[in-house]
């Protein structure tokens, strides 16, 4: 159970800084080598974790 929260926080960690860098979530993944797909299934399984709370992106 400990490593699936070490993978967990890990993965929140990566969203994080792309919520963060102020890019749009797509150029942020290009920028990192990491398809959209899979950054966006990332959020899917954090949600359902439901101790994370993930920001939406603001498109400002």
């Amino acid at each position: 159970m400990a490593d699936k929260k070490l993978y967990y926080d890990k993965i929140y960690g990566l969203v994080m800084q792309c919520r963060k860098s102020g890019l749009s979530d797509k150029q942020w993944c290009i920028n990192n080598d990491i398809a959209p797909s899979t950054f966006y299934w990332w959020i899917k399984k954090l949600r359902q974790q439901a101790c994370y709370e993930i920001p939406e992106h603001s498109f400002t």
